[in-house]
């Protein structure tokens, strides 16, 4: 390429100078202030005085013709002048390449529609000639754009252009595919400066495979009734609208060609689109997705498969490579989903026993599998009801907002008021689940949302009441649910589970006698409930409150001011099958601070209002004890009640009976007559010791 370093611009008034007045230096390799010429001849840059902005073809040259420049290193051109003594230098510097004729394309494949970009890397400002090769007769081929070149060869032609690179070396040309540009491999090629032989790439204009995809469902089976989340993706079709995904499903049963997801007996027909489950490919989201609602879907227990396709054509013209339903010969993608019937589990807290004190919060946990009584595909509850029938008591509740979440795990929690109204005795508890048709085809009073006690079960078809309850006992009332729900015509599912109420019990362990100094361990055992948390998270442990008071008259209320009686609570601990109950202790407490004499000990439940006591004796130091520590004598036995005597289990008889309008507080009449004891007791010891 020639050159001539020019000051394009400048102010200097060269017209007034007298003489040469500036010079250049060339800096390579070594220095020079000649160089040769385009025609070959070498010139002088020293003592110049023409003007520096206009051009002279004498001062231009080629880099590539001077010995001090090599391909690749950089280069220094210095202007210099000389004004009244003064010194003035300008430098330029650039890097000297050898830029060899080459051509790149931005990819090797390109699809119908598409287009390519083509980058001519050759020696600066220099023209060259850059061609496309087609069929001069075929239409529809590709061609260059509208921008990058510098003109046509030819008018109207846009397979052939001309065009130069830039300061770096590099011009880029827009390749256009049409749409029905004829699949095959294509050449574009450039000749100019450097190019003994013309320069070539080449590429191929494809059609890509469209890619349709189903995305993995879980191993586990789903239950008929739940919701299943399809989706997917599809690559290789360039649109910015909807594309409509074509869903079927096959399986036991099921027509051959299949059937829709909302399948009600028809089977899809080819070709025509109403007769399909249809999503919407996004191609801003770049996927598609489906919401199925399996309740919709009446069918039995198996598994099934879920085909999508492109086009609304079945399986029988799409099952098998290069069938008339398949993808650019493929066959469409397809998932399997194992579909199994609802169901209903449930069990009492394993630390319950499933036996609770009147008083005490009654709960358990359910397992419902299959959606019950859900209302569409964003809801988050469905509808689940159940009743309990005990001594007395024949009671029905649900809840309309079952939740489906966490795996449709849930339960029930009654508050302390609702068990201390119930009399002791095994309850039958029985889960309802609306089946496979997410309907309760039998109701309690005839009402969808009934809660309270309950006299009749009514067909929720034709309202003609199935069981009147009125007479029944609780064992009677439950079998004829039970009967109702297993009728042929009905659907419905339920579990049944047994649970038992007890009356509040505290059993205190008499301590025995003790000597001043010892450690005091109160222990004993209780039915109240221990740790455990109910579904919706209440705490049920009850609080068991510990006193212990002297009594013993001690003149000038010494006891009050000396003895350091603590105040203690405890929760009962696991529940024992063996004995069903359960225990509870508190930590040794020191009596060296204490007087001898008789004490009272007191545990006090606030939860379900019961109060025990017992009494034990603390001896002066030095005494000897009357009895053995492990055979201590109760003065009062009568106060503690006496353990249960095992008796052979046998299934309970229920006997109806009114439940009384209140409640007597258990413990407090006992505690009466202690306290009247205890005032003749101290009045004995104050007479004794005078």
């Amino acid at each position: 390429m020639e050159v001539q370093f020019l000051m394009r611009e400048h102010n200097l008034p060269f017209s007034g100078f007298q003489g040469p007045w500036y010079e250049y230096e060339l800096q390579g390799l070594s220095k020079t202030d000649k160089v040769i010429n385009t025609t070959g001849t070498r010139v002088s840059l020293k003592d110049l005085s023409a003007d520096p902005a206009i051009p002279d073809l004498k001062y231009a040259f080629r880099l590539s013709d001077q010995d001090v420049i090599s391909p690749g290193r950089q280069v220094m051109m210095v202007f210099r002048m000389t004004l009244n003594d003064l010194n003035y230098e300008l430098r330029y510097l650039f890097t000297a390449k050898d830029y060899q004729p080459e051509l790149e394309l931005s990819d090797v494949s390109v699809e119908r529609g598409g287009n390519l970009v083509l980058t001519v890397r050759g020696t600066p400002f220099m023209l060259y000639n850059i061609t496309l090769h087609v069929p001069p007769t075929e239409e529809y081929h590709p061609r260059f754009g509208d921008s990058g070149w510098y003109e046509k060869v030819l008018p109207g032609s846009d397979y052939h252009v001309r065009a130069y690179p830039g300061w770096d070396g590099e011009v880029q040309l827009q390749i256009d595919i049409p749409k029905e540009a004829p699949l095959t491999s294509y050449r574009v090629s450039a000749t100019g400066p450097g190019a003994i032989l013309p320069v070539t790439a080449d590429f191929d204009v494809v059609k890509k495979a469209a890619t349709l995809t189903i995305d993995e469902l879980r191993a586990e089976p789903y239950i008929i009734g739940d919701t299943v989340k399809l989706s997917g993706s599809l690559a290789n079709l360039k649109t910015s609208d909807l594309i409509p995904i074509y869903l079927f499903v096959t399986g036991p049963n099921l027509p051959a060609n299949g059937a829709p997801l909302t399948y009600l007996g028809p089977e899809v027909v080819d070709d025509e689109p109403g007769t399909f489950t249809i999503a919407y490919y996004n191609p801003t989201a770049g996927r598609w997705e489906y919401t199925w609602e399996t309740r919709d879907f009446h069918c039995e227990e198996g598994t099934y498969t879920i085909h999508a396709n492109i086009q609304p054509i079945g399986y029988r013209k799409s099952c098998y490579p290069g069938a008339p339903g398949s993808i650019d010969g493929e066959v469409p993608p397809s998932r399997e989903c194992a579909l199994i019937s609802p169901t209903v589990h449930a069990k009492f807290d394993e630390g319950t026993g499933g036996v609770f004190a009147r008083g005490d919060l009654l709960y358990s946990w359910w397992y419902a599998r299959g959606s019950p009584g859900s209302e569409g595909a964003t809801s988050s509850t469905g509808h689940m009801k159940w009743y309990i029938f005990g001594p007395n008591f024949k009671y029905a509740d649900c809840n309309p907002r079952f939740p489906l979440g966490n795996g449709g795990t849930y339960g029930i929690t009654y508050s302390r008021n609702f068990t201390y109204d119930l009399s002791p005795g095994d309850y039958f508890i029985v889960y309802h689940h609306p089946g496979l048709n997410n309907r309760f085809d039998v109701l309690p009073e005839n009402n969808l949302y009934f809660k309270g006690n309950l006299k009749k079960l009514f067909n929720v078809d034709d309202g003609r009441v199935l069981v009147d309850l009125g007479a029944l006992d609780s064992r009677n009332a439950a079998t004829a649910l039970l009967r109702a729900l297993d009728s042929v015509n009905i659907d419905d599912t339920y579990v049944m589970d047994t649970f038992s109420i007890e009356d509040p019990l505290i059993r205190i362990e008499p301590p025995g006698e003790l000597i001043v100094g010892d450690g005091l361990v109160v222990t004993g055992t209780t039915n109240l409930a221990g740790g455990g948390t109910t579904p919706d998270g209440i705490n049920v442990a009850d609080t068991l409150t510990l006193t212990i008071t002297s009594l013993d008259m001690h003149e000038s209320g010494k006891a009050n001011t000396v003895m350091k009686i603590p105040f203690n609570c405890t929760t009962p601990g696991g529940y024992s099958r063996d004995t069903g109950l359960r225990s509870f202790s508190y930590g040794s407490i020191d009596t060296s601070t204490w007087y001898p004499g008789k004490y009272l000990v007191t545990v006090w439940c606030k939860d379900v209002n019961l109060k025990e006591t017992c009494t034990f004796e603390l001896l002066a130091e030095g005494s000897e004890r009357k009895t053995a520590e492990s055979e201590a004598h109760n003065p009062f036995p009568f106060w503690t009640p006496a353990p249960p005597t095992s008796t052979p289990s046998v299934e309970p008889e229920f006997t109806p009976i009114s439940l009384p309008t209140t409640q007597s507080t258990p413990g407090l009449l006992g505690f009466e007559v202690l306290i009247a004891v205890i005032a003749v007791i101290g009045a004995l010891v104050v007479m004794r010791r005078r």
